[in-house]
């Protein structure tokens, strides 16, 4: 334990230690601030007012925002049908004779195995969805028509059969 003397102020018996530190903080503070309000800028000239005057109506007009036109897209050059496969060839002719003749999930089939040999064929697309329209499955259809429009790039009348497919779709569908 401390001695009695220093924990006690002489005379009080009260321990001034952080009241004094608070004081000096605070003192310290006030001549800042004080400083600081005394420092002005230099002389300003008086302001004369004038009378004011009657306002005078302005028209504002509408910002006008020009029209911008899209040009339209570029029509890609058409795709040379790629050399067809001989399996795919045999395939397609399989798939003609098999819905010509009613069996449409036979010829479904053999369009679905040539589109696994030659995927990015346009024409095999379109022929399967000819045979889903047929067998009254039209999304399926439109979304294969689709799929060989976006595949037939420049072949406008492959193009046109795929939307006359959709079109049939949506009166299906209704």
């Amino acid at each position: 334990m401390k001695p009695l003397s220093t924990r006690f102020c002489a005379g009080g018996g009260h321990d001034f230690s952080g009241s004094v530190s608070i004081l000096f903080t605070a003192v310290s503070l006030a001549v800042f601030l004080s400083g600081c309000a005394g420092i002005q800028g230099p002389a300003s000239e008086p302001v004369v007012t004038q009378p004011r005057q009657p306002a005078q109506s302005v028209v504002v007009k509408p910002a006008v925002r020009p029209q911008v036109i899209p040009a339209p897209l570029p029509v890609p050059p058409a795709r040379p049908e790629p050399p067809a496969n001989d399996t795919v060839l045999a395939l397609l002719s399989d798939a003609r004779t098999q819905a010509d003749s009613g069996n449409l999930a036979a010829a479904a089939a053999s369009l679905e195995r040539a589109i696994r040999i030659e995927p990015r064929n346009a024409r095999l697309w379109n022929r399967l969805a000819h045979v889903r329209l047929k067998q009254k499955r039209y999304r399926q259809a439109a979304g294969l028509a689709a799929k060989s429009s976006s595949l037939a790039a420049g072949n406008s009348a492959l193009l046109s059969d795929n939307q006359a497919i959709v079109e049939k779709a949506r009166q299906g569908r209704r």
